[in-house]
């Protein structure tokens, strides 16, 4: 399409993406010097938007702290109400198929992303007015964490979608990182929030929410042609067929959970920071300011070492370093070894977890990217819910103490060594090489597959 174009620039769709889309206005298009900057503007508020809001983000401190402050809530009780508001990104893959097979007013993307905006801001909303007691609040947080789910989900198709059409996933796949990223600042932001009332935490979430809804309503145009589509079914089905049976995913799944299964100290940090070491909102709030830029410094240097290593020796690094790094956490006994340890754990864990996502990547099989991936994430979820839960649970019930649990936790990470071993050779003895095609091939699952 020209600079100076009337015309709207259609996006062809794949099979069960939906109908065409594109952006209103003429006038807007011309101030747009290439076409797939239209939809980098969508993905790109799309994706801060879903992560900036959620309750593990800019709410992660915001609802903790009224939960122990407030409401008088112990670390188990805290840790199972974050664990029940976010349970709704464990079934993300359910977004993504209803949108595919059922469309709202004959689109796919355009009203999804309208109405799964416009309840996410109403719900947060919701979450700040209703009863101060923990089953109200967390119900109205696990609705507003299934619209940002649908938020997500679109904003990914649109992203494929464009990427496709115009030979742009790469630098589209960049602005979704990005966005991440930016919108990780929340936490830190939230932790400063805290220190007001959660109207004020709730207000701060529902106003991008709403933006989102505009630019959806007066800019983003999609074809209303869209009918069910039975077939989307049909292909889960068959995906689901193929995820069973492949040995590598569950191989996968099974050390990841074993690595996130170590009883976690991220709930009994929090009571041990403000109970203990007397910290400020603030001061965890720049505690969470660093461990944003030390993790995305960490995260950098993994393309060195993916290129040299085998992936079972940076899987042996990853499980070692993690377990062991934990240990420094013996030392935080004030707001000058806080800082330290913060910057050091994150800068090297963001970085030794990476082989965890690329193992994630490698072993899910071919015919089934979509539920494969899906399944191994949800996995890695479940670890970090039993963690949470099992980590506040001896802080809270048995009395472990704080530092005790340090040890329980580098221990338990350290036994996943002896299950490397078992992990299959054409997963993990292999360099990454651009351009090499890792995905793994599961004979018997593709024979089983209709």
């Amino acid at each position: 399409m020209s600079e100076t174009s009337d015309k709207i620039p259609i996006l062809p769709t794949g099979e069960h993406m939906g109908a065409p889309v594109a952006i209103r206005g003429g006038r807007f298009r011309r101030m747009m010097k290439l076409p797939y900057l239209n939809v980098a503007l969508i993905v790109g508020c799309g994706m801060f938007v879903s992560t900036y809001a959620q309750t593990g983000v800019l709410g992660l401190y915001p609802f903790r702290f009224l939960l122990k402050d407030k409401l008088h809530e112990g670390p188990l009780r805290v840790a199972l109400f974050m664990q029940l508001a976010n349970m709704p990104w464990n079934l993300k893959i359910i977004s993504g198929i209803v949108s595919d097979a059922i469309p709202i007013f004959g689109t796919r993307r355009r009203h999804y992303l309208m109405f799964s905006s416009l309840l996410a801001g109403l719900m947060w909303l919701a979450v700040a007015i209703v009863p101060p007691t923990f089953m109200p609040m967390v119900m109205m947080a696990m609705a507003m964490n299934v619209a940002l789910v649908f938020v997500s989900t679109i904003s990914g198709g649109i992203l494929v979608e464009g990427g496709q059409t115009f030979g742009v996933t790469g630098k589209l796949s960049s602005v979704r990182v990005l966005a991440m990223n930016i919108a990780s600042l929340g936490v830190p932001l939230g932790a400063v929030l805290a220190a007001y009332s959660l109207g004020v935490s709730a207000l701060t979430a529902a106003i991008p929410l709403f933006l989102l809804f505009f630019i959806a309503l007066f800019m983003y145009k999609e074809k209303p042609t869209a009918r069910r589509d039975p077939r989307v079914w049909l292909d889960i089905k068959k995906q689901l067929k193929v995820a069973a049976k492949a040995k590598s995913l569950w191989f996968a799944a099974g050390l990841l959970f074993l690595v996130q299964f170590a009883p976690g100290f991220q709930t009994p940090l929090m009571f041990y920071q403000t109970d203990t070491l007397h910290f400020s909102e603030k001061f965890i709030g720049l505690l969470t300011l660093i461990d944003a830029i030390a993790g995305a410094v960490g995260a950098l240097f993994y393309v060195y070492f993916c290129k040299r290593f085998k992936l079972r020796q940076l899987l042996y690094g990853s499980v070692f370093f993690t377990g062991t790094l934990s240990l420094l956490y013996l030392g935080y006994d004030g707001k000058n070894s806080a800082i330290a340890i913060e910057a050091v754990y994150m800068l090297v864990v963001s970085l030794v977890q990476l082989p965890l996502y690329d193992l994630a990547a490698r072993a899910t099989p071919k015919g089934s990217e979509a539920v494969g991936y899906s399944v191994i994430m949800s996995v890695w979820n479940w670890g970090l819910f039993v963690s949470d839960l099992v980590g506040s649970a001896l802080y809270q019930d048995y009395h472990v103490t704080f530092k005790n649990l340090v040890w329980v936790n580098a221990g338990t990470t350290l036994l996943v060594l002896f299950a490397v071993p078992f992990l299959p050779k054409m997963l993990v003895d292999t360099k990454e090489v651009e351009g090499q095609d890792l995905a793994v091939t599961e004979p018997q699952a593709e024979s089983g597959t209709a």
